[in-house]
């Protein structure tokens, strides 16, 4: 080992002999090595030469024992005199080499340092003395720079300047309406105007706050106007124009609200501009509809508008568009509500039935609903007013079990899960009530409105308790019971979520399979109307079915307008025509006959007194033949209203028009029959009953000339022939294939109505009004058939001049027999043409016959009403067959036998 070796003080050789370990060493510290391919610069020194470090000094280390200065060894002032005494006394030198061994490790540099008192943090290495270079770009200048330089550019540079937070304060008052000390509110033009001529900004340019200005101004315009409408009185709006303006008016409140929230953020007027950028359209939507709304005078235009700019809002904007729809339905809430108490759907409410006869217009036209619908609404609203007049002991009128299917109300839904919620809430409510209708028959009377459906009795129920009260004796276990009026649930709101949404997010998403508005809307609340109308459409059928008999009814006029009943038709001839009749009807007391015989008077027509002599007692004959007594009041002979110059027609016994003045005369005995029986039905049967009396006439007519058998033999057989076979045509044929089909649809569903089959009762009938419908289609096809109809005016003129000139005919046959008594009657050249007269009128006829015959097998047919009712049949070949079979008329008599 080497001498300073030998002299390290940390050395242990001499507890242990390690073996030297010749190892070769660079003299450069690796410490300080980088690699000067390292991708970042951050680490690189400037000086990457290797040099070798300098020797290690060891004399840093060495114990000088002559520098170090001795510490002073002389007794603490704590230590007594005695107890120096007391300790040994050693010598000089041995104290001295203590004081220097515990000095060895008291260095200057350590006992001399300066105090720190500085944490050492990245801070410290800050050259606070440093200072940037000035930028040479204007903007990062300074706001105050930048607007002395703009200053400088404008004509008046003696204007003051507006604080930033002055100005944004100020707008902000104006976007929501209000007047502030920089801007006001134009009451003449309508708008806001500045105070100052001319306003600016420190950092803000004139054409970025004119910009601003008018943004913002027509925010606060709009907002201003809508507040003027909310200001206005409700008394004489209807509920749904109140409800809109609520709607609006919840809606701006949001809006602000929104505004206030986000005013401590907005720092600077591009914030602002954004803030009002998202608003803007919303407002200015409402005020659209605002604007469109006060013209509107009816509950469906007002609809109608709300709709169509909601449609195409969400085009343009998906959020707005969802607040239109939250606004249509708080809109559409008052009229769903008045509609579901019209027909009957929610809280059951007591009425005075009379005073409820007359149906009130539902709010929503054909504009909004398809015609099915439409139609659907007040036919359900006139059930309901009958059930209420005629059966308010109804089960579906009665308040049932405590169930939530038993009642429902129409709501409005803009997606297909919620369409399809609806949808099944509507089978629910169908199917509950469908229950208490067809289901066996209870004792309503006798049970609480409040029951549970499993037949629990609840003792603190209020409703079981009122149910108790009513009898005799009973113990009242709620007497010390305190009443509680629980107030119902308020639905949740969605237009203020919707507002917020839709100015909060950034985006709006669609909702899968979302539906527009004007599709929604019927889709929505044509599943509950549509239940409740074949619900109260069945209970109505059991009316008319069960308890009024229809069929009854129908049958009545089949036999006496229709002239089916052959007693009433074989005597009401007699009465009528019967010139020889003197037994017919019983005597007078004056030695007279009864009976009106006509073409046997010396005035015609008859007086009152002496119709209803000659023709009620027949009336009244044939009713008592009838199953229902009841009905003899529903059916009388009458006086028809006529203006004097068709009176004066009636004058003329030998004329077509004598028998015009008879009618035979139907009165329902109740509304709810009087829904088939309508007086367009009513029309229609006299229309018939007036040609067939025609008929009836002409054939008692022919039947004296034939018995007559005198010279003109031939031509009245002709005309005898064609009265008759006319007359099957139209009893046989006409009457009788319409009729047989439209009463074999009223057996069915009296069959059905029978057997408590609501789905099959319905599914051949759907409503009173259909059964109105197949009847009045009936009608149609029978007065089609005996050319009554306005479009068979040629047919019908043909077929009248014909009847004239059968009675022109047999009145001259009857003034001929007279002409022995009276010389001077005589025959004019005219009536001798009669016969030839008539046989090219028949011809003509027969042509005209078969033009209606081509025409009814070229044209469509029209199905869409009275399905049962529509199979086709060409009535025009009909009658063509029976006049001509033979060929007689049309002069090819040999090719009709061959064939």
């Amino acid at each position: 080992m080497s001498f300073s070796t030998l002299n390290d003080p940390f050395l242990s050789d001499a507890i242990t002999d390690i073996p030297s370990f010749r190892v070769e060493h660079s003299t450069t510290w690796d410490g300080f090595r980088f690699d000067n391919s390292l991708e970042s610069g951050l680490f690189r020194l400037d000086q990457t030469e290797s040099k070798a470090l300098s020797g290690l000094d060891t004399h840093i280390l060495r114990l000088n024992l002559e520098d170090v200065p001795l510490p002073d060894l002389s007794a603490p002032a704590s230590i007594t005199e005695s107890d120096v005494e007391n300790e040994p006394q050693d010598g000089p030198k041995e104290e001295s080499d203590q004081d220097e061994a515990a000095n060895v490790w008291r260095l200057p540099e350590v006992i001399n340092r300066k105090p720190q008192t500085e944490l050492i943090t990245w801070d410290t290495f800050l050259d606070s003395s440093h200072a940037e270079r000035v930028s040479g770009y204007l903007s990062e200048a300074g706001a105050r720079t930048y607007h002395a330089i703009l200053l400088t550019a404008e004509e008046n540079t003696s204007t003051k300047s507006v604080k930033t937070d002055a100005l944004l304060s100020a707008l902000f008052e104006m976007a929501m309406g209000r007047r502030s000390a920089l801007y006001a509110w134009n009451e003449k033009e309508r708008k806001f105007t500045k105070r100052l001529p001319t306003i600016v900004a420190e950092g803000y340019s004139a054409s970025i706050l004119k910009e601003l200005f008018e943004t913002v101004s027509e925010v606060g315009r709009t907002t201003k106007l809508l507040t003027e409408h909310f200001e206005v009185s409700l008394d004489h709006f209807s509920p749904s124009k109140v409800a809109f303006l609520g709607a609006a008016k919840a809606a701006l409140y949001t809006v602000h609200k929104h505004l206030e929230s986000s005013r401590p953020n907005v720092v600077s007027l591009l914030q602002l501009k954004v803030l009002i950028g998202k608003i803007g359209f919303l407002i200015t939507t409402l005020g659209e509809c605002a604007e469109a709304v006060q013209s509107c005078n009816t509950d469906e235009a007002l609809l109608s508008v709300l709709m169509a700019r909601a449609a195409d809002v969400s085009v343009r904007h998906t959020g707005v568009g969802k607040v239109l729809q939250a606004i249509f339905g708080k809109v559409c809430r008052p009229l769903l509500e008045k509609l579901s108490e019209d027909i009957g759907l929610g809280t059951i409410r007591e009425s005075n039935p009379s005073a409820d006869v007359a149906v009130e217009g539902h709010p929503f036209g054909g504009g909004l609903l398809d015609r099915d619908l439409s139609a659907a609404i007040p036919e359900t609203q006139q059930s309901l007013t009958l059930l209420r007049s005629y059966a308010p002991e109804c089960p579906i009128l009665l308040p049932s079990v405590s169930d939530r299917t038993s009642s429902a109300t129409l709501e409005i839904g803009y997606t297909f899960h919620t369409i399809s919620k609806l949808q099944d809430e509507a089978v629910l409510y169908e199917r509950a009530k469908k229950s208490m209708l067809v289901g066996p028959v209870k004792s309503f009377s006798t049970v609480p409105t409040n029951m549970p459906a499993s037949g629990a009795i609840n003792l603190h129920d209020p409703g079981v308790l009122q149910a108790k009260a009513d009898g005799v004796f009973h113990l009242d276990l709620g007497l010390f019971t305190s009443t509680v009026t629980q107030v119902p649930t308020q639905e949740q709101d969605d237009l203020d979520e919707q507002i917020l949404y839709c100015l909060e997010s950034p985006h709006v998403d669609n909702f899968p399979f979302e539906l527009d508005i004007e599709q929604a809307f019927p889709l929505s609340i044509t599943p509950l109307i549509s239940a409740q109308h074949r619900l109260l459409s069945y209970a109505v059928l059991e009316l008319l079915f069960q308890q009024y008999n229809l069929l009854e009814h129908i049958t009545l006029q089949r036999r006496f307008h229709f002239l089916n009943n052959g007693s009433f038709s074989s005597r009401l001839g007699i009465a009528l025509f019967d010139s020889d009749q003197i037994s017919g009807e019983g005597h007078r007391r004056s030695g007279a006959s009864t009976g009106l015989r006509l073409q046997a008077r010396d005035t015609w027509p008859p007086a009152s007194s002496e119709l209803r002599l000659a023709l009620m007692g027949i009336l009244s004959d044939s009713l008592a033949t009838t199953a229902d007594r009841g009905l003899d009041d529903s059916i009388s002979f009458a006086i028809r209203d006529m203006s004097a110059e068709e009176l004066e027609k009636c004058r003329d016994f030998d004329s077509i028009y004598a028998l015009d003045f008879l009618r035979l005369q139907y009165k329902p005995p109740n509304e709810v029959l009087e829904m088939v029986f309508t007086p367009d039905v009513l029309d229609k049967y006299d229309r018939v009953f007036q040609l067939l009396l025609r008929i009836l006439r002409l054939h008692t007519l022919t039947q004296t000339m034939l018995r007559a058998n005198d010279g003109d033999h031939k031509v009245v057989f002709e005309m005898h022939h064609f009265i008759i076979s006319l007359a099957d045509y139209c009893h046989n044929v006409v009457i009788d294939l319409h009729w047989r089909k439209f009463v074999d649809v009223l057996q069915n569903v009296k069959k059905h109505i029978d057997r408590k089959d609501y789905e099959r009762t319905l599914r051949t009938v759907k409503s009173q009004d259909y059964v109105r419908a197949l009847h009045e289609r009936t009608l149609d096809n029978i007065l089609h058939g005996m050319f009554l109809k306005k479009k068979q005016s040629s047919v019908r003129s043909l077929l009248q001049d014909i009847f004239s000139t059968i009675l022109r005919f047999a009145a001259t046959r009857r003034r001929d027999g007279q002409k022995v008594d009276d010389p001077s009657n005589h025959i004019t050249l005219e009536e001798t043409q009669l016969p030839a007269q008539f046989r090219t009128q028949v011809r003509q006829f027969l042509e005209a016959l078969r033009a209606e015959s081509l025409t009814e097998s070229l044209s469509p047919h029209d199905n869409s009403s009275g399905e049962e009712l529509q199979e086709h049949a060409n009535l025009a070949e009909y009658l063509l067959l029976r006049l001509d079979m033979s060929g007689y008329w049309s002069g090819q008599r040999t090719r009709s036998f061959a064939v």
